[in-house]
């Protein structure tokens, strides 16, 4: 079976365990940091990847990164990991937490390309189409590239939207190159 069907299902189960605890909402948090500092540190996935390196190793790191920071819940569950030699799951199994939780909670994740800053008024308009459109409450996550000159690039989930002078000017480009073969 595949890690990430694996990772599937054990985030499954510790999200139902979750919200049997009432504690959603911190795991959540957890999983974020989780996911935030295995995206950040290549050498913990590594490790965790690693066959050699013994599962008690592998969860005294854990343990040890993640101490006083996540709930008792999730260090029960970085041992569970751990003991069913399974460490190498823990990042997939925190992006499907994640995705879970917010399903649940009715929440899409987006992101927004612009050449400079939005203004504020234009970044509550974009939400505002946005949770128009999916009926769902938005995160929205803003970066910049100067290289698009101009207008935006939306993505709302595996959706996107490309509204950038850089994309038009290519597809014109293009254009002219086979007007004149």
């Amino acid at each position: 079976m595949s890690d990430y069907r694996v990772a599937s299902r054990y985030a499954k189960a510790l999200f139902d365990l979750s919200l049997e605890l009432k504690k959603v909402d911190k795991v959540y948090e957890d999983m974020v940091l989780v996911e935030k500092v295995c995206h950040e540190n290549k050498a913990l996935v590594t490790t965790l990847k690693n066959p050699i390196v013994r599962s008690d190793y592998k969860q005294r790191v854990l343990l040890h990164i993640f101490q006083k920071k996540v709930d008792e819940s999730t260090s029960a569950y970085f041992r569970l990991i751990c003991k069913k030699n399974r460490a190498q799951i823990l990042q997939d199994s925190s992006k499907v937490f994640v995705a879970l939780y917010q399903d649940y909670m009715g929440i899409v994740q987006s992101s927004i390309t612009t050449a400079t800053s939005l203004s504020e008024a234009s970044r509550k308009e974009f939400e505002s189409i946005i949770a128009k459109s999916t009926g769902k409450k938005v995160e929205l996550e803003e970066k910049t590239d100067p290289s698009l000159i101009g207008g935006y690039i939306l993505r709302i989930g595996d959706r996107q939207v490309d509204d950038s002078i850089k994309t038009k000017l290519n597809e014109l480009k293009r254009e002219l190159k086979g007007v004149n073969k």
